[in-house]
Formats: C-alpha cells, structure tokens, sequence
C-alpha cells in the first residue's frame, strides 16, 4: 500500500506566519530592554573592575593609584584609565619601563600612559550614561593600603556613580549605581532598599 503524503496548506501557513509575527511584535519591545539592561550592567561591572584594579595595584604596587573617568561623550559613558597619582621621579628621573606609568592628577592621562584603559564602544556599551556624584569629579585615588586618598590636586574624590540608558522607558530600566567609601567597592541598585534585599543601595 503506498502512504500519502500530505503537506502544509497556503491557509496554515498564513496562520502560522500571522501568530509568528503577533509574537514578535509584542516580545520584540521587552527583549530591547533587556539588551538595554544588559548593556546597563556591562557599563557598571566595566567601572567596578576598574576601581578594583586601581585599588589592588594600590596595594600591590605599595604607592597612590588613581582611577579616572575619561569620557568626553556629553552625557558621558563609561570610558576610564587607571594610572599612577604621582609617577615617580616625575621631573627628574624617569621610571623603569613597566614601573607604574600614569600622569600627574593635574592632567588627563596620555594614550599608552597608564596601566589599563577600557572605553565603552570596546564593550559595545555607548549608550548607557554615567552620573557622577558629586557632581564634576573625575577621579579617585587609593592609597598602598586600599584606601581612599584625597586628591593630590585637590579635586573632590568620586564617592557615587549612577549608570543608566535614558532610551528605554523608565519602567523598563534597570538603573545601578557604583558607591565608593573607604575602601570599599559596591555595586548596587537604586531602585531596591537594602534593608529588604542585599542587591539594594540604601
């Protein structure tokens, strides 16, 4: 006996394509805010780790290392550079190639003059925004013990960095926050307390 085949139809194909779509449309907005998300949270563990490195070379090193925020994006994004407060034998003696490179507080890091860059359009991350508190700083420094250190220059330390995306509804956003006290990192979210869950800010 021969078996028949029987295929898809014009009419269930047009039904199966009309459900498809239906789907789409009504996932689509909610999938592009969690890849707004996603990028929100890859801002801010890029500016976490970059505080951390700056704080473990601190102490590695035995000598000041700063953190700067380098973005000259408006609003900014999360572009940093971890270098040395105070070369040493800056003026005088160079350092040995390798010893620590970064600039005085008094000047924006030099390309190649640093330890470690990151800039956000590497990470794919240009769109989310930083806000930094208090408002008009740009770096921090740690001590050789992991410690905050006032500024050599006399500018204001970071102590707070909001990171969120302004083109996703608010509703959608998932805003964090990096805190920076002592010597203690933190990432965080605002929009949680922390007295009802440990992920929260305040």
């Amino acid at each position: 006996m021969r078996t028949l085949q029987r295929g898809v139809t014009l009419i269930e194909l047009a039904v199966v394509l009309a459900v498809v779509a239906i789907l789409f449309a009504t996932a689509a907005p909610s999938f592009a805010a969690w890849i707004h998300n996603v990028q929100i949270r890859t801002a801010t563990e890029s500016v976490q780790n970059g505080l951390q490195l700056a704080r473990a070379e601190a102490i590695r090193r035995n000598r000041s290392v700063m953190f700067w925020l380098t973005s000259n994006a408006t609003p900014p994004t999360a572009d940093w550079v971890v270098g040395c407060a105070n070369p040493a034998g800056a003026g005088s003696v160079p350092e040995q190639p390798g010893d620590c490179p970064g600039t005085p507080t008094t000047a924006t890091p030099t390309p190649g003059n640093y330890i470690q860059s990151q800039a956000a359009a590497d990470q794919q991350t240009a769109l989310p925004q930083i806000t930094v508190t208090p408002a008009g700083a740009t770096n921090v420094t740690f001590n050789s013990v992991g410690m905050v250190l006032p500024n050599t220059d006399g500018s204001a330390s970071i102590t707070q960095i909001d990171i969120t995306d302004p083109s996703i509804p608010t509703a959608s956003a998932r805003p964090l926050r990096v805190t920076i006290s002592g010597g203690q990192i933190r990432m965080c979210d605002p929009n949680l307390s922390l007295a009802n869950d440990p992920r929260g800010c305040t």
